[in-house]
């Protein structure tokens, strides 16, 4: 191909979406990793972009591609490798979509500690490469403290490892980590081992709404001395609570704080008890059985809700959750906060154009530099990411992460632009 045509963006539908509008120039889909290898080393070759992708759930998520390339579809490479369930590990190619998984692991009563929206289409090896979490990450942890051992391919065409399949292996390089949450642009996963956990005999959510005036620090602060173990601590204005609860039957006209409990149906059970005994007396309403896992689902799916085109998340310290929820113009936004963790989910509710929709996210980014956190866009029209910003201010590690970008991936090849230190 020469110079000019591999600059041209094809037509759409070309070879499929990339994201951000543009189309792959050709799509791939290798059913092995020797396949899969082979095609990185020809694409690397001709000099196209390599833009790997499962179920394509995340596609505008990040930075637009920088430039035309190649599809790597990753889902032929959906098989289980290894399932000793009862050392709690499995290893599986990265191609196998979340639901699939759930339905293995239920068969031994077990599940994998990550909650995955639109699971039916998301691939682990997305919901590795993008670092997805749910509502229960307060007690879970996030996705890169449930993988021990990895595989992928570099830009050379070469599968390499790291980690094992073992819990207690420390040897070599914490490759697992360092390839979680890069957004496919250090290596191309292959496959994952995984720990998992025995499903809980109970859980259960104690939904409560919250009176106008009441003071969220001190409810947090209670929380937090509490002698019940929640599994996560979220809190939803009245719009996403309506829609969150709203399958689940629980009312929702006002600010609701949800908390959740897992455990022996006996433990579960005193919690709620202790809950009622601390919160405000005639507000809770609880979600068992079959209407706590609606909740869950509800919770985990309204993350890639979209009711406007802009979606922002501000991370901070927990401390600083109630500070910023009680000053932050909410009327343009509606929230979804993992209090437990210092995470609030903004939704934009229409869509003022870009230069209303700039101020507003610099105010929200002037709120979260007052908290000590950061603001990054998830989701925005193409056109407005130079200016919005999507990965916030740049910071000193940013130069970092271009430097092992360019140590794992030299020829820029792996999804560029998508991420910090990627062009």
């Amino acid at each position: 191909m020469n110079e000019a045509g591999a600059c041209r963006w094809p037509e759409p539908p070309a070879a499929g979406p990339l994201g951000d509008g543009r189309h792959a120039s050709a799509r791939l889909r290798p059913g092995s990793v020797a396949d899969l290898c082979s095609a990185v080393r020809d694409g690397v070759r001709s000099g196209m972009a390599l833009y790997p992708q499962g179920g394509a759930t995340a596609i505008d998520y990040g930075g637009p591609p920088a430039r035309p390339g190649v599809l790597i579809d990753t889902r032929g490479l959906d098989r289980v490798i290894d399932y000793p369930h009862a050392d709690m590990t499995i290893t599986v190619e990265a191609g196998i979509t979340a639901a699939e998984l759930a339905t293995v692991l239920a068969a031994k009563d077990q599940r994998l500690l990550v909650e995955v929206p639109q699971a039916d289409r998301a691939t682990l090896g997305g919901v590795f490469a993008t670092g997805v979490c749910g509502p229960r990450r307060f007690a879970w942890g996030r996705p890169r403290d449930q993988i021990i051992g990895v595989r992928f391919v570099t830009s050379e065409g070469v599968e390499v490892k790291g980690g094992g399949r073992v819990v207690k292996n420390v040897a070599g390089y914490d490759l697992p980590k360092l390839l979680t949450g890069s957004l496919g642009t250090l290596g191309i996963l292959t496959s994952m081992t995984l720990k998992v956990r025995p499903r809980p005999e109970s859980s259960a959510v104690a939904w409560t709404r919250l009176d106008p005036g009441h003071d969220l620090e001190a409810i947090l602060a209670g929380l937090n001395t509490t002698a019940a173990r929640p599994v996560a601590v979220e809190i939803l204005d009245a719009h996403s609570a309506a829609i969150v609860g709203e399958d689940a039957g629980l009312p929702a006209a006002q600010r609701v704080l949800a908390v959740g409990f897992e455990g022996s149906a006996d433990s579960v059970r005193w919690q709620l008890d202790r809950l009622e005994e601390e919160l405000p007396p005639g507000r809770v309403t609880r979600a068992e059985g079959d209407g706590a896992e609606r909740l869950w689902a509800g919770l985990t799916e309204f993350q890639v809700q979209a009711p406007g085109p802009v979606s922002v998340v501000v991370a901070m310290r927990p401390s600083r959750v109630a500070w910023f929820l009680d000053v932050v113009d909410g009327s343009p936004w509606t929230f979804q906060c993992h209090a437990g963790d210092g995470i609030v989910r903004l939704h934009g509710l229409d869509d003022p154009g870009e230069d209303a929709m700039a101020g507003r996210i610099e105010s929200l980014r002037g709120l979260a530099r007052e908290a000590d956190g950061t603001l990054i866009v998830p989701r925005c029209p193409t056109a407005w990411k130079p200016r919005l910003r999507v990965w916030g201010d740049p910071r000193p590690d940013w130069g970092l992460a271009a430097k092992v970008k360019h140590a794992l991936d030299p020829d820029g090849a792996l999804n560029p632009g998508r991420f910090v230190g990627s062009t």
